[in-house]
């Protein structure tokens, strides 16, 4: 099963990147986006205002291009505020080849006090989230080959290496202007938001990529699955193992 995955915030690296060179990451105390967007605004007001003027047009262009060659091939759309959301349209399956787009890995997080202590919440307790997904698929035996498009300025950059030695093989990295899409064919498109990486005034593009579908296929999205974060379904497996 091929996938095409797409990130926004490969679109917003720019404002991610001033988001940490300007220091505004020290005053990061909430993960709700409006919230902690709200707090941003309040306590650096400048830089917030400034970040939300950035995004890369080439990144827009790329995407909005994939996009719309792949959508010619593919039926199975699906949409998302987080990445883990993926993982809904891919209960079932194995032999999962993903391309994604994307500012970040998705390999881990990298939040633990280390990789082996991260891994460890993972293949024990599920600890999925937007962040460590792919290794998630991985340590399931679910994934077949995931390729990352990635930023040249990412500060994730350096995952490269860690997608090496935690996925082997199945990993594989490039620049934009690097990959083959060859025909473009996919199994399922995914397109998520990331609203807690990127500044309010850039989530209009998912609604442009929701209506770019909707336009062409004839068929209306159901909103109320763009609220779904698979992270919450393993979140308390482990006490309904314990209690059951």
């Amino acid at each position: 099963m091929r996938i095409l995955s797409i990130d926004l915030d490969f679109i917003s690296a720019p404002a991610i990147n001033e988001y940490y060179t300007s220091g505004m990451y020290e005053h990061n105390i909430e993960n709700h986006p409006v919230v902690k967007w709200k707090h941003m605004q309040s306590k650096m007001p400048e830089a917030f205002e400034s970040i939300s003027q950035k995004i890369d047009i080439d990144n827009y262009d790329f995407c909005l291009r994939t996009y719309l060659r792949a959508l010619k091939n593919c039926k199975d759309v699906r949409f998302g505020y987080d990445h883990d959301a993926i993982l809904y349209g891919l209960e079932g399956h194995t032999d999962i080849e993903i391309v994604n787009i994307d500012h970040h890995s998705d390999v881990l997080t990298n939040s633990l006090d280390s990789t082996e202590a991260e891994v460890k919440v993972l293949d024990e307790d599920d600890r999925v989230t937007e962040g460590n997904w792919s290794y998630w698929l991985h340590s399931k035996g679910r994934l077949k080959s995931y390729h990352w498009i990635l930023n040249l300025q990412s500060e994730e950059f350096t995952d490269t290496l860690l997608g090496d030695h935690l996925l082997g093989d199945k990993f594989s990295w490039s620049f934009k202007e690097d990959y083959d899409f060859g025909d473009y064919k996919f199994d399922q498109i995914f397109i998520c938001l990331s609203p807690g990486y990127i500044p309010p005034l850039h989530w209009h593009m998912l609604s442009t990529f929701i209506k770019v579908y909707e336009e062409l296929s004839g068929k209306k999205i159901n909103i109320d699955y763009l609220h779904r974060k698979y992270e919450m379904e393993k979140y308390y497996q482990g006490v309904t193992r314990i209690i059951y």
